[in-house]
């Protein structure tokens, strides 16, 4: 029975999508060092020499100190050193000789440093095979660090099966350059393909695990896609309009919402990435019930590849009646958090929804009058300032972006008419009619309520 028992449960981890085998696990270890442990990082941020004629909207500073969030967002890491060194490009070996020996010097001189967090998006194989030879330590990049995070912080199945879709292009990266003949930073051996038969090379085995697995993992999150595609249609079947609520990692977006609902079980975090999931809210404005939908947070320098992997948790934005883009007015390097974000939007949404897109500047209780910005509603989610107006503009965006018509209905009283209203519109006023036999009726209706009210109700009704 124990045998039984034993083979059963091993068919379903192998039918489990989410199941590592031991040489995957190795495959892992290698690229992101899934070990466990917690480390005390050097960080070093390669800062491109730009053209004068170039201005960019952030700085080396900010930069560094945004890798720093990164992080402090992993429970018992922590920032030993920092360093910025400027260099041509993120191409090539990164630093130049001098410079490789002046860091290999710092590094050397920590007894603490257990990795390297080196700020680029992604580095190639032999960058960090140099890296990891000359300073005998695991060596991080964003693309690396970020996916730490987000396995740190993933709670429902679908935010496993994405992260785990993420590592996919990073490793197939690694083996294309592999192939092409870079250095192996696990084996330090150059690979050659070798030919005939059953005989599979190291390449052509770990491609076909990853090959596997990726199979294993577009399948499982597939029939998620079917299950939000059920509960959307829901959504638009209850006829509620929807709201996006999107914006740069840690700008406030849970603690915006948790303000319009008045939902006390929602507990906002004050770190990168605590919002890993979809979920969606319900809340009622001055006059209309909405959906608030609360999407993961952006964040500059991480690869597209990394992103598409989340691709779903994006859907419902795309198709949400209005985008209310949260801005933290607070933070140093604004700027640059709102032209990455508008920068990802414009790709991903139509013309149309961007010109309907709202704009919102939070956490303005932290700013002095002076130092509040003309462009866009200025708000605090923590003090309520500024609420009633973006509720207000809430509102007439939606009416505008999903064909709702603000109508007058005058209908007889004791007639089925007002409780039809209130079933299929948002009511927002009720007073008498001049001789006391009928209601004047204040809503707000969609065009296809609209028809079917005119057609329930022709004979009986008086004209609004």
């Amino acid at each position: 029975e124990s045998i039984i028992n034993k083979l059963a449960e091993s068919q379903d981890e192998e039918a489990d999508a989410l199941h590592e085998t031991d040489e995957y696990k190795q495959v892992l270890q290698e690229e992101f060092h899934y070990d466990g442990v917690h480390h005390s990082l050097m960080i070093i941020h390669p800062a491109i020499r730009w053209e004068k004629d170039k201005p960019r909207s952030t700085t080396p500073e900010l930069q560094l100190s945004e890798a720093c969030a990164l992080v402090h967002s992993l429970p018992q890491w922590r920032v030993a050193d920092t360093k910025i060194i400027k260099v041509k490009s993120h191409g090539g070996f990164i630093f130049m000789k001098g410079q490789l020996k002046e860091l290999t010097d710092l590094v050397k001189s920590h007894k603490n440093i257990s990795a390297v967090f080196v700020n680029v998006d992604i580095l190639k194989i032999n960058q960090v095979a140099m890296l990891q030879g000359a300073w005998q330590l695991p060596v991080f990049d964003r693309y690396t660090l970020v996916l730490h995070i987000f396995r740190e912080y993933a709670h429902t199945r679908e935010a496993k099966l994405q992260i785990a879709l993420a590592e996919i292009p990073y490793i197939r990266g690694r083996l294309e350059q592999i192939n092409e003949g870079q250095h192996d930073h696990v084996t330090g051996k150059m690979h050659y393909v070798v030919s005939g038969g059953f005989r599979f090379t190291y390449i052509q085995k770990r491609h076909a695990l990853v090959a596997e697995r990726e199979r294993r993992l577009r399948g499982e999150l597939e029939k998620v896609r079917q299950q939000r595609e059920v509960l959307r249609q829901n959504r638009i079947n209850q006829q509620y309009p929807t709201v996006a609520v999107v914006g740069y990692t840690n700008c406030g977006k849970t603690t915006l919402i948790k303000a319009l609902t008045e939902d006390e079980s929602l507990t906002p975090e004050n770190r990168l990435f605590a919002t890993l999931d979809v979920t969606v809210h319900q809340a009622f404005l001055k006059n209309m019930k909405v959906l608030l939908i609360d999407t993961v947070g952006f964040i500059s320098d991480i690869p597209k590849t990394l992103m598409e992997a989340f691709s779903a948790t994006l859907e419902d934005a795309l198709i949400a009646d209005v985008v209310l883009h949260v801005r933290d007015l607070s933070h140093p390097d604004y700027r640059n958090q709102d032209e990455n974000v508008v920068d990802i939007l414009g790709k991903l949404l139509s013309e149309e929804k961007l010109q309907n897109m709202l704009v919102v500047n939070n956490k303005c209780d932290l700013l002095s009058d002076d130092e509040k910005s003309s462009d866009g509603l200025n708000i605090s989610a923590v003090t309520g300032s500024g609420l009633d107006e973006l509720k207000t503009r809430l509102e007439e965006a939606i009416i505008k972006s999903t064909g709702r018509m603000r109508k007058v209905f005058r209908i007889p009283v004791g007639g089925d008419h007002l409780s039809w209203l209130y079933k299929n519109s948002t009511v927002l006023s009720i007073t008498d009619g001049e001789n006391g036999d009928s209601y004047l009726v204040e809503t707000i209706i969609n065009t296809a309520a609209y028809g079917k009210f005119k057609h329930l109700f022709s004979t009986n009704k008086r004209k609004p």
